[in-house]
């Protein structure tokens, strides 16, 4: 997890690495992580992660940039055939969408965003995914205190929680900031069908852009004034409401309402 913004520190350097093995055994452990299951551990380092992820008795992809780090882990993991060690940027990586998979990893803090986007919006995302990220971050991808455009997006295709908020103490270097375990469970059955998805997108980007305006008034050119009264009194929207005060569910349902009335 990057503590820089330096483009001068190496990659290796900038990243909180995970010391706390039993704890982490713990919570590889009590997640949905079973024997036998495809687990990517992006940003391996030293190993880690891929050490618990083994003993659980996972197949393990260790993806890591360093070449430095790719030898350490080598010469950690020599014994285990269960690993494969690849040295490379996983922002580069292709998915087969032919191969299930989950993930768990400690990932950088300079490159959250791009990961997260990239392993829930491939072509074949993962059906578990766990990652460690800075707490301010995850907020905003679970929608804490209140739902974001980024929250919005997510959730119809993924369930979306903090599960672990862990002590600075348990990296090294000890962060400057608090570290949280942030989970990504795919739906089984999306909220709304794939077909629609990009539509979804459009209405919601719609919606929050409009912030200097009440969402009676956003959604004006979408409904007629009957189907505002309608849909507000079923949502329990207030007239006043700004579009950030809107929740997950009040939007999904405003979505719902404008597919089923399109004309």
């Amino acid at each position: 997890m990057s503590l820089s913004k330096s483009s001068n520190i190496p990659e290796h350097y900038s990243q909180n690495e995970i010391v706390n093995e039993r704890l982490l055994k713990g919570l590889v452990n009590r997640s949905g992580i079973a024997p036998g299951d495809l687990v990517y551990d992006i940003g391996a380092g030293t190993g880690n992660i891929t050490a618990a992820l083994l003993t659980r008795g996972a197949h393990v992809i260790a993806i890591e940039k360093d070449t430095r780090l790719c030898a350490r882990l080598e010469r950690r993991l020599f014994a285990s055939d269960k690993v494969e060690i690849r040295n490379a940027d996983f922002l580069a990586i292709e998915f087969s969408p032919s191969a299930l998979y989950k993930v768990f990893a400690n990932i950088p803090f300079s490159h959250t965003a791009e990961m997260i986007k990239k392993l829930l919006f491939n072509k074949a995302p993962p059906d578990d995914c766990y990652l460690m990220v800075q707490k301010e971050a995850a907020e905003k991808y679970a929608g804490i205190p209140a739902d974001t455009l980024v929250s919005l997006l997510i959730k119809p295709l993924f369930w979306v929680d903090i599960i672990y908020h862990f002590s600075r103490n348990d990296f090294l270097p000890v962060p400057s900031v608090d570290i949280v375990l942030l989970q990504f469970e795919r739906r089984r059955c999306g909220l709304i069908p794939l077909s629609q998805y990009s539509l979804y997108r459009d209405f919601i980007v719609y919606c929050r852009e409009r912030t200097d305006r009440t969402v009676k008034q956003a959604l004006k050119n979408l409904f007629s004034f009957s189907q505002i009264k309608r849909i507000f009194r079923l949502l329990r929207i207030d007239y006043h409401a700004r579009p950030t005060e809107l929740i997950f569910q009040q939007y999904l349902g405003l979505f719902q309402f404008y597919i089923d009335n399109d004309n």
